[in-house]
């Protein structure tokens, strides 16, 4: 029977938490950024079943990111475009979670404090990761039936998402591959890509 705690799932097979902050607005904050664009999202996901220990990085992240655009885009909410400082801050954690054992976002808010260093200045930041899924598809099903990660994915303001993978679970919290970290983010002095906070409400799905 899986065990269901604030913010984390704990099962037999995979493990997954999910974390979100906002900052104070910035001075200026409040000017508006481009006009959200509306990026096309494919019906299929390439390799959205493809096995995270036979597949590259790259394919997995797009992967991921395609599926998470596709629960937002079918809901009415423009799809994330990909940011290679979040790619960066994602995937750097995930590295992190592999070599330490540790399955975690660390202290406090110590994943918003790793997107800035990764100099993405946020106003909104967000973070899901699992261990423990094998395929894209494995694990976004898997955070859209968790409220905390599904709000992170459905979040409005959120115009920014990176993705990191690694074909290896975090020491025993897991049986098998592999391990992910997605970081969302909204910039400062940005507008939110909507307002439309309907679907986030409607979390799990």
């Amino acid at each position: 029977m899986p065990k269901l705690t604030y913010r984390t799932f704990l099962a037999a097979t995979c493990l997954f938490a999910a974390a979100v902050l906002m900052a104070a607005p910035a001075a200026g904050s409040g000017v508006e950024g481009r006009p959200v664009a509306k990026a096309p999202v494919p019906r299929r996901c390439a390799g959205a079943d493809a096995s995270a220990v036979t597949s590259s990085p790259g394919t997995m992240r797009s992967a991921v990111v395609c599926l998470v655009n596709r629960e937002r885009t079918k809901r009415g909410l423009p799809a994330l475009a990909v940011s290679t400082q979040l790619n960066r801050s994602a995937q750097g954690w995930t590295n992190t979670m592999v070599r330490t054992g540790l399955f975690t976002h660390g202290p406090g808010t110590a994943f918003a404090r790793r997107i800035g260093a990764y100099g993405y200045e946020w106003e909104t930041a967000g973070e899901n990761i699992a261990t423990g899924f094998l395929t894209p598809r494995s694990v976004v099903v898997a955070w859209m039936a968790s409220a905390d990660h599904c709000r992170n994915i459905l979040n409005p303001s959120f115009r920014d998402v990176g993705t990191g993978e690694r074909p290896i679970a975090v020491g025993a919290f897991a049986s098998g591959p592999a391990t992910w970290t997605q970081d969302f983010g909204l910039r400062i002095r940005t507008r939110a890509g909507s307002r439309n906070r309907h679907s986030m409400n409607g979390c799990p799905y």
